[in-house]
């Protein structure tokens, strides 16, 4: 049985003429990338393998992302630049990896490790000035409550304020352009479409750009509490 022997961890971009393709789709593209690269990819075992490909968090459909977060596991090690340069060559501008790093096989799952997710936006249908109104507003209050219906599921309800660790309006442009950093993890996850409809109801977005996440650094003493519920 083959076991992990490499973990790698990807930063890509995807741009905007596949910003339409869905999740499913970047992964098989990456997983026929890498198989065209003639790198060691490692699969599940069973009837029906899978490639043990893990993503950070999959991009909503539309969205442009800058950079997105994979991990890659290898059955056989390889040196770093022969990953990137090999995968490189297998890959265009509208999917392309812009770099590689080592990390531990014994990390938690990426998806866990994901605390934030940057995005920027650029509204139609309101003023610069009033943004800076609403986005003072909202940052001047403890709480926002906030209802998020969702079709054929129950609705949601949660604090939005909770959700954002930054807010701001970039006043040089003639549009209201905003850059937010949104809760991204296991607990909260808050979409930029919420922010717009909660503070910018009148508002249009042509498009929603992800331009980066970030990611926990584990340490021993959080593994060991997450494992146990205790410091040792």
């Amino acid at each position: 049985m083959s076991e992990a022997r490499q973990r790698i961890r990807a930063r890509f971009r995807k741009g905007e003429r596949v910003r339409h393709i869905s999740h499913l789709d970047v992964l098989r593209y990456w997983e026929r990338a890498i198989r065209r690269a003639d790198l060691p990819l490692l699969y599940s075992q069973g009837f029906t393998p899978h490639p043990k490909i893990a993503f950070a968090a999959p991009l909503p459909l539309g969205f442009i992302g800058e950079g997105e977060i994979m991990e890659v596991l290898l059955e056989e090690r390889v040196p770093l630049d022969r990953f990137a340069a090999d995968l490189t060559g297998q890959t265009t501008a509208d999917l392309e990896l812009l770099d590689a790093t080592e990390v531990a096989l014994g990390l938690p799952a990426l998806p866990t490790l994901l605390t934030w997710a940057d995005y920027h936006l650029a509204l139609d249908g309101v003023t610069p000035e009033h943004a800076v109104e609403s986005v003072n507003a909202f940052l001047a209050t403890e709480t926002f409550p906030w209802r998020q219906e969702r079709e054929g599921k129950k609705a949601r309800e949660y604090d939005l304020r909770a959700g954002v660790a930054s807010l701001r309006v970039d006043t040089s442009e003639k549009r209201a352009v905003i850059d937010t950093r949104l809760s991204c993890g296991q607990e909260l996850t808050v979409r930029p479409e919420q922010i717009v409809a909660a503070l910018f109801p009148t508002a249009t977005v042509e498009r929603y750009v992800r331009v980066g996440l970030v990611l926990e650094e584990p340490s021993a003493a959080l593994q060991a509490w997450r494992k146990k519920g205790q410091y040792e």
